[in-house]
């Protein structure tokens, strides 16, 4: 591989179904599913290795890394950005953080202009993530109240959700002629917005973050526990 061919990764860990995907320059990108789930056994570095392997890279040499940080699993998560700085720390390679809707509304080749993703539904809210793609892809997203989620929705946009969308919403967007269509991003899709990113968008490896819309599960007993013995 030459200086002038470089070696990009991206991981998308975010949701049930995990992808790694791999690209030398302009060439073909090749994708791998990536199984989560097994605590005892590590699918996620083998996964990246055979696919780079794939497209003819070496591990050593990646050059830009490109990871879904979500709102999505909480665990999932995890896993991405700490094997995103890992490759980094060892291979000096740049990290390039993408919101999970960004890479949801890639996916869809039939998705329209501005989009709406609505992703971790949890009693009365919900993290809503409003997509544009032209003329530059933009994503905000922000922790809202499920009641007012239809000031969102218009006719002309897309919504994307999953088995959590709440009856209300699938009804409202029936009423106003808004398709609803299944959250899903993938690792190509990540790399693909990734790539369109400017240098501004790299980020120090130590800064990396995932997107948590609010306290995690694990954290919140954690601290429970620690109360309680105190």
């Amino acid at each position: 591989m030459s200086d002038k061919e470089p070696l990009f990764v991206s991981i998308e860990l975010s949701q049930r179904d995990g992808t790694v995907a791999a690209r030398i320059g302009e060439g073909d990108i090749v994708e791998t599913a990536a199984i989560q789930g097994d605590r005892d056994k590590d699918a996620i570095m083998p996964a990246l290795e055979h696919t780079i392997s794939t497209v003819g890279g070496n591990p050593g040499e990646v050059n830009t890394i490109f990871v879904s940080v979500g709102p999505g699993s909480f665990t999932g998560l995890r896993v991405a950005i700490a094997t995103a700085k890992m490759i980094s720390y060892t291979t000096s390679a740049m990290v390039v953080p993408v919101e999970t809707a960004l890479g949801v509304v890639c996916a869809d080749l039939e998705s329209t202009k501005t989009s709406i993703v609505v992703s971790v539904v949890k009693q009365e809210t919900c993290w809503l993530s409003v997509v544009t793609k032209k003329p530059i892809w933009r994503c905000e997203g922000r922790l809202v109240n499920i009641s007012t989620l239809h000031t969102y929705i218009e006719q002309g946009c897309v919504l994307y959700g999953d088995s959590f969308l709440p009856d209300e919403i699938i009804q409202n967007c029936k009423d106003v002629g808004v398709p609803i269509r299944t959250l899903q991003s993938t690792a190509t899709a990540i790399m693909n917005v990734g790539r369109t990113f400017g240098k501004e968008n790299h980020v120090d490896p130590t800064l990396l973050l995932p997107i948590y819309p609010r306290e995690p599960e694990a954290v919140r007993k954690w601290k429970e526990v620690r109360l309680r013995s105190n």
